[in-house]
């Protein structure tokens, strides 16, 4: 349970620092509804599918379609930043594809929440900070 607890503190983490790069950072706002849109159905698509591979493939077509998964960052755009991660996930998992498949849908759903929340993540930060 623990390392599950980790790894869902990690994909937290990792989702925050995507979408912070290429929204926050760079000014463009939140993706408005086109971006909460797009996050659900990357949820859908990967809980309909079942497999990262169709993922992906639908991540490719989306952002061939869709200028939000173009939106560039520091590290890229969003759907290459987002394709990296997944990459690792099924790396790190790739003798239990079903955790990398159920530990992407969280990633997205926590993508979706940053993304809806963006102005707010400063006023009520993920990591505990002590006052001084």
């Amino acid at each position: 349970m623990k390392q599950d607890t980790a790894m869902i503190d990690e994909l937290v983490r990792q989702a925050e620092t995507i979408i912070q790069d290429c929204f926050a950072a760079s000014g463009r706002g939140d993706g408005g509804s086109t971006g909460r849109t797009q996050l659900s159905n990357a949820i859908d698509a990967i809980n309909q599918s079942g497999s990262i591979n169709v993922f992906r493939n639908w991540l490719r077509y989306q952002t061939a379609r869709e200028d939000f998964w173009r939106t560039r960052g520091s590290k890229g755009t969003l759907a290459e930043q987002i394709d990296k991660y997944v990459q690792k996930l099924q790396s790190d998992h790739r003798d239990h594809p079903e955790e990398a498949v159920r530990y992407l849908t969280y990633f997205l759903g926590f993508m979706r929440r940053t993304l809806i929340a963006l102005r707010y993540l400063d006023q009520i930060p993920t990591e505990f900070k002590e006052d001084s």
